[in-house]
C-alpha cells in the first residue's frame, strides 16, 4: 500500500466544459426561486423563444449579406428580437420577466444571437451600434423608417438583459433622431421617457 494518496487525474476540456455548465445552472437554480418569472399559460416558453428567436437571426444574416435592408423595416419580429418585461398585442405570450432573463443570459449561444440582432437591426437604420455613429455610407435601405416602437422595444430589451454599453447606443441614436423632430410616441403612448427621464409614466 503506497504513503502518498493517489491525485486525481486531471480533467478534460469535456468535463470542464460540463462542469462549469452545470455550476452555472446551480447558480440560477439557487437564485430563481427570488426570480419573477412568466407563469401565464398564454407564455410561449423558453425553448419556442429560443427556437423563433434563432430563427429569426437566421432571417436577419441573409438579409444583411443579400442587401435587402428594406426587408428590416417591412417585417415584423420585435416580440421575439428584442423581448421585455411589458406584454404586447399578443398578450404574456412573449412577455419575459426576471427569471427568463437570468436563464437566457446563460445561454451563451442564445446571447451571441441576441446581441448580433440587435446589431443588425441597428445597422438597418444606418447606425453602428457598436461605435455609437452613423455609418459614413449607408447603402439603399439602410435609414431610420419611421417605427419608433421597434427601437424602444431593442433599447428596452438590452436594458432588461443588462447590456448597459447597448443601451447607451441606441439611446444617443434615439436623442439624435428626437433632436431632428422624429416624435417618440406609438399609439398616443409616449415612449421618450426611455431616452430622457427613464421614468415610465404608466403603471
Amino acid at each position: 500500500m503506497s504513503l502518498y494518496p493517489r491525485q486525481p487525474k486531471p480533467w478534460n476540456r469535456k468535463q470542464v466544459v460540463v462542469g462549469w455548465a452545470l455550476a452555472q445552472q446551480m447558480k440560477v437554480d439557487r437564485y430563481s426561486k427570488f426570480m419573477r418569472f412568466n407563469t401565464d399559460p398564454a407564455f410561449t416558453g423558453l425553448e419556442h423563444l429560443k427556437a423563433t428567436h434563432s430563427d429569426q437571426i437566421a432571417k436577419f444574416e441573409k438579409w444583411a449579406a443579400d442587401g435587402e435592408w428594406e426587408l428590416f423595416h417591412s417585417n415584423h419580429y420585435d416580440w421575439w428580437a428584442f423581448p421585455i418585461h411589458k406584454p404586447s398585442a399578443y398578450g404574456l405570450e412573449w412577455t419575459v420577466y426576471e427569471g427568463e432573463v437570468s436563464i437566457l443570459k446563460h445561454d451563451t449561444h442564445f446571447i451571441r444571437k441576441y446581441q448580433r440582432g440587435v446589431e443588425l437591426v441597428s445597422t438597418s437604420w444606418g447606425w453602428d451600434l457598436l461605435k455609437k455613429d452613423y455609418i459614413s455610407q449607408p447603402a439603399p435601405g439602410q435609414s431610420w423608417h419611421h417605427w419608433p416602437v421597434r427601437l424602444f422595444k431593442a433599447a428596452l430589451s438590452v436594458q432588461l438583459f443588462g447590456y448597459d454599453e447597448l443601451f447607451s447606443s441606441l439611446k444617443l441614436y434615439a436623442l439624435g433622431l428626437m433632436r431632428q423632430g422624429e416624435a417618440m410616441e406609438f399609439n398616443s403612448h409616449d415612449l421618450s421617457w426611455l431616452f430622457t427621464t427613464g421614468i415610465d409614466p404608466r403603471p
